[in-house]
């Protein structure tokens, strides 16, 4: 399991070797959260996080046809265009190739699919051997379509978590990913109940759990946890939030894809 950075002034952060976060790391705003940029806004009802603004991290990919070429670490070879892949794990390997071969950011497709078309949150989590090597992106859309939003996160994922060591050209082709949805960010009604007691209402195999106090805060994605408890603790510490100290509490729903 692990967590991503999320989009502003917001960490995300991993589940296995964890270190307290004590300062806020700079996130997408104009890519997949890697720049700074205001907090998120989750809507007051459980309506779609709105469509503008720039989600989190990085980069584009181009419309490709023909055959390819790699390199002697498995890159394919940015001299011949690929083929746009079907799926958005596909794709955001494809984004991290392209950068490992070229050190630039995919360009984005000429025509884009009718079912990437959408913006959303996006996050792009890089594993080896089941553990996180990266992951990175934003709960706010930016107004970018799926496809842009996947290549900045994939990228991210692999040049901005600092938390991991990075991951090396030769192991992508081993490597496992995951492109996380993001379709909901709805409050979390807290008043009158301690923070434990609030996030009840969460199934975290099902539900992520993003809070915040001030400019500080976390996000663990649906399936980090398996229980609300550890979550909310998890969060907190991660984000640098004292224990003790009151936060804004979301509920996060996303659409979990993976490459198998």
């Amino acid at each position: 399991m692990s967590t991503c950075r999320v989009h502003f002034t917001v960490r995300l952060l991993g589940l296995q070797g964890l270190r307290p976060a004590n300062a806020i790391g700079l996130l997408l705003a104009a890519g997949l959260g890697l720049w700074t940029g205001s907090l998120p806004q989750p809507s007051e009802t459980t309506a779609p996080v709105p469509p503008p603004e720039s989600m989190g991290a990085s980069h584009r990919l181009r419309d490709r046809t023909g055959g390819t070429e790699s390199d002697s670490e498995g890159i394919p070879s940015p001299s011949r265009r690929q083929p746009l892949p079907d799926t958005l794990p596909a794709l955001a390997r494809q984004a991290i190739a392209y950068y490992f071969a070229t050190g630039q950011v995919l360009p984005p497709p000429e025509e884009i699919p009718p079912h990437w078309r959408r913006s959303a949150g996006v996050f792009v989590t890089v594993s080896t051997e089941g553990r996180p090597r990266g992951c990175w992106g934003s709960l706010d859309p930016s107004g970018e379509d799926l496809a842009r939003a996947t290549i900045r996160a994939a990228v991210g994922a692999v040049t901005r978590d600092w938390r991991y060591v990075p991951l090396q050209p030769g192991e992508l082709e081993s490597a496992s990913i995951q492109v996380a949805i993001v379709r909901r960010v709805v409050p979390i009604a807290s008043a009158g109940r301690s923070p434990f007691a609030a996030v009840e209402q969460v199934d975290p195999t099902r539900m992520g759990l993003f809070v915040r106090s001030g400019t500080r805060g976390a996000v663990l994605l649906p399936g980090e946890a398996l229980t609300t408890e550890w979550q909310l603790a998890t969060a907190k510490r991660l984000a640098g939030i004292p224990a003790d100290q009151p936060v804004e509490l979301f509920r996060v729903e996303a659409e979990l894809l993976h490459e198998f």
